[in-house]
Formats: structure tokens, C-alpha cells, sequence
């Protein structure tokens, strides 16, 4: 995938804001925490600007997480490398995994 500044401040922000809402905090605390102003979070997590390095090392600390996963970016795959990896997935399931597969997609309620 090539570089791409705003998805990756966009993907960065996103991982740190799953990573504040698993851990049932509002930005106001999660920033005390690590030593940040909240404005500072609330840029971080809309993608208008890059943790620091310091940031990224205090969340590890402060929250046991693992580094790669606030830098995972897989979830930017474009769509259709989506859509393949889904149907490469399915089509290795047998048939009665199938079944509870469809089942889970219908009760989307899609």
C-alpha cells in the first residue's frame, strides 16, 4: 500500500480511539492518563495530526497494549482486497459452517 498521510493519521487516530473506548474512558481522562491535553487526543483521533512517539510509548505503558496493534492499518485495505479475502475465507469454511455464517450475515439485518 503506498504512503498516504491523512489515512495513516486517520487509522492511527482510529486504533488509539478504540483503544480509549475498550478501556471506558472519555478523552478528558485517557489524555490525563498519558500526558496530553485532550484537544491534543480529540486532533489525534479525528486524523488531523500524528501521536508522538512519546504518546504512542505512554499508551503502551499506561494500557499494556502492544505497539503494533495502535499501528495496525489493516482495516485500510481498499474494498475490493476485502471482498476477496471474504470470499477466499468462505469458500475454504465446509458447508455447515456456511450455514452459521449466513445465519450471522441475515441476523445483520442487512
Amino acid at each position: 500500500m503506498k504512503f498516504n498521510e491523512n489515512l495513516y493519521k486517520c487509522a492511527l487516530g482510529e486504533n488509539i480511539r478504540r483503544i480509549r473506548k475498550r478501556n471506558n474512558m472519555t478523552q478528558d481522562v485517557f489524555s490525563e492518563k498519558i500526558g496530553i491535553e485532550p484537544s491534543s487526543l480529540s486532533n489525534i483521533e479525528n486524523g488531523k495530526s500524528f501521536p508522538s512517539a512519546l504518546t504512542i510509548i505512554q499508551i503502551h505503558q499506561e494500557f499494556n497494549i502492544n505497539v503494533e496493534e495502535i499501528f495496525d492499518i489493516e482495516y485500510l485495505k481498499n474494498i475490493n482486497s476485502i471482498e476477496d479475502d471474504i470470499y477466499s475465507a468462505v469458500k475454504k469454511l465446509n458447508p455447515d459452517k456456511k450455514r452459521v455464517l449466513w445465519k450471522i450475515i441475515k441476523s445483520l439485518d442487512l
